[in-house]
């Protein structure tokens, strides 16, 4: 199903459940070779009626080190051969390869965190016709964390986005496969992630908006609950908030 909003009217939770199987991700909660606890995890989200499940094989947190193809698929592998569950699976991954092997099982949507970047990923996202996450970032960035310097940081990323969509389009994507997500603690400064996490109803236009603010350390400079910052971006007109799976 490559038509983000007939997928989303059939989910009620608004929420994209993480699974990470990397050994070091920021939030420590790797699940590779832990049978046990990915089979809670994954029960758990459908026992809340989760229907979209993120997966990521290699972290992304600030100063992460490199993972090979090799172990990237190695680490999917053990995830396909496990699962037994249906859900609309996501993966969270900017290695092309590592990206159309996911899609040749099953795997419904591709997750660039690095904002479709390659043109390899891209042509994967255009031969599948899968669903993707564009998420931002500065077109002149020279890295996943580099830091960038904006002025309004608001107007600046959705800019960037509607760019990047146009460009997108030209080169074959449709539009029911784009949402967008405004790619928040990657190459923004604390005060620029909270700014957009709490004017985010701002970034909401003709395509789905996704976030992911959970266990990033901006969220402290935040007063509200975890339930108040995600009835906030229900409100926004968020489709689906990335949240952490829990037991």
């Amino acid at each position: 199903m490559s038509n983000w909003n007939r997928a989303l009217s059939l989910d009620n939770s608004k929420i994209l459940g993480i699974i990470n199987l990397s050994n070091d991700s920021f939030s420590g909660d790797g699940v590779f070779n832990k049978d046990a606890k990915l089979n809670k995890l994954l029960n758990s989200a459908k026992q809340k009626n989760i229907n979209f499940i993120d997966v990521g094989c290699a972290s992304t947190k600030p100063g992460f080190d490199s993972v090979t193809t090799e172990e990237e698929i190695k680490r999917l592998n053990y995830f396909i051969n496990i699962n037994q569950n249906k859900f609309s699976f996501s993966i969270d991954s900017f290695n092309p390869i590592v990206t159309k092997h996911a899609v040749e099982n099953n795997f419904e949507i591709i997750n660039d965190v690095s904002g479709f970047m390659k043109e390899e990923m891209i042509r994967l996202a255009v031969d599948s016709k899968s669903k993707i996450i564009l998420v931002h970032r500065h077109p002149k960035s020279e890295s996943l964390h580099h830091k960038m310097i904006y002025k309004d940081v608001v107007k600046e990323v959705k800019e960037h986005l509607n760019s990047k969509i146009k460009s997108l389009i030209s080169l074959g994507v449709r539009e029911e496969q784009i949402a967008i997500d405004p790619g928040l603690g990657f190459g923004k400064n604390l005060s620029d992630s909270v700014d957009l996490l709490l004017n985010i109803k701002e970034l909401k236009d003709n395509f789905p908006l996704i976030v992911g603010y959970s266990k990033k350390k901006f969220i402290k400079n935040i007063p509200m609950s975890n339930s108040d910052l995600f009835k906030h971006c229900v409100d926004s007109g968020v489709s689906l908030v990335r949240m952490h799976l829990t037991n």
